[in-house]
This record gives C-alpha cells, structure tokens and sequence, in this order.
C-alpha cells in the first residue's frame, strides 16, 4: 500500500469512526477520504499567512461544507459537526 493509500484509508477510518460516534455529516468514506486528503495537502494555497493546524481544521471544515452543502453560508449548526469531522480527519492523517 502507498502512502497516498494509507492515508486515505486512514482518513475514511476516521470518517466512519465519526459516523459511528453520530456525526450526521460523516457519510460516504470512499467518496469523502480522498478529497479531505487533497484539500488537507493543498490549504497552504487557500490560506493566507501562517498556515498552523487549527486554520487547517478550518478550511478542511470550509471544504467538507462546499462539498456537501448547496448553500454553506446556511449550514447553521452543522458547521460543528463539519468541524468535528475535520478534526477527525486530522488526527488521522497527520
């Protein structure tokens, strides 16, 4: 296994790991994995100035929203849970 593989397979472990803990916002590992992985890798680019973990967690959350939501600006209390789950996925592929 590469690892690209193993990150992504650990990234959708966490992603059904936070399902499993009543995340509603964590569905679809297969799907989801990879583009958590490639927004995770590429947020130097999105975010201006110093990039430290927790404006990572936000963008991933930012990215999970645009990827789920037809409207992120009306996520409302999902943005928590998409929060969760980015730091789910952080934890695991960092």
């Amino acid at each position: 296994m590469s690892a690209d593989q193993s990150t992504i397979a650990a990234a959708e472990k966490a992603i059904r790991a936070a399902w499993e803990d009543g995340c509603p916002v964590a569905g679809h590992p297969e799907e989801l994995a990879p583009l958590a992985v490639r927004r995770w890798r590429s947020a130097e680019r999105r975010i201006k100035g110093e990039t430290d973990r927790e404006s990572r967690i936000r963008d991933l959350a930012k990215g999970l929203m645009q990827i789920y939501e037809d409207d992120p600006g009306h996520v409302g209390p999902l943005k928590e849970d998409y929060r969760y789950l980015a730091q789910r996925i952080a934890e695991a592929i960092e």
